[in-house]
């Protein structure tokens, strides 16, 4: 009897192996075609919520990846983003899953008092300047003035004028500026652990709005810049 039940409990943990699957879990940044970013896993802190449990992490270096001991067809993570916020992500079909990445630039919306939407309503202007690097650092300004309808600009590079041209004021080009204000205020990470650095300066008038970041989160104006057409 003691044998026919220890053949019978080896064959059930022969089933459950069988029906478990590894699932390489790694972080992206999923505005890039290739998912490249600099922020890696132990900085995104994942956790499990749905039961599954990550293996060993013996081999596996730098905080770039984890695997997931996966027997279930729904996968839930939580973890944090580079903005610092806590985002949540579900998985499905997660039995037929080798690999998954968690989009580290996933951002989730939050009401502010936005020194640019106060700028715009009172045809004031308004300079946002940003300097990046380690020993050597670029930089670039933008100069707007609200006018007509029109946020006429002034673009420098590196303190030398290389574009000037107008954004007409409308819903979509207001949302793109917003949004930009309100992920740029969560990166400000003086005391990260990066070599390199990324500043952030809203001015309008005497008010002023500061970001310094060393966290190496891969934040920047660029995408701004496009969506506005200021830069292709």
């Amino acid at each position: 009897m003691i044998k026919k039940l220890t053949f019978i409990f080896l064959i059930s943990i022969g089933f459950s192996a069988l029906s478990q699957n590894k699932i390489e879990l790694m972080t992206s940044d999923c505005r890039q075609e290739n998912g490249f970013t600099m922020f890696q896993l132990n900085k995104a802190n994942p956790k499990i919520l749905t039961g599954q449990t990550f293996e060993k992490e013996e081999g596996y270096w730098g905080g770039h990846k984890k695997l997931i001991l996966n027997q279930s067809d729904s996968l839930k993570i939580e973890y944090t983003n580079i903005f610092g916020q806590q985002i949540d992500t579900i998985f499905t079909n997660a039995k037929n899953l080798d690999k998954i990445s968690i989009c580290v630039n996933k951002f989730s919306d939050y009401p502010i008092n936005s020194l640019i939407e106060k700028a715009i309503d009172k045809n004031e202007k308004w300079i946002l300047t940003s300097s990046w690097g380690h020993s050597v650092f670029e930089s670039d300004k933008l100069v707007f003035n609200p006018r007509n309808g029109y946020l006429r600009y002034k673009y420098y590079k590196n303190n030398k004028r290389i574009g000037k041209g107008k954004i007409q004021i409308n819903k979509q080009n207001l949302e793109r500026i917003h949004l930009f204000e309100k992920k740029m205020r969560l990166v400000n990470n003086p005391k990260g652990d990066c070599n390199s650095s990324h500043s952030f300066e809203i001015k309008v008038g005497d008010e002023k709005i500061k970001i310094l970041d060393y966290g190496c989160v891969g934040f920047s104006n660029n995408q701004l810049l496009k969506d506005l057409k200021i830069v292709e």
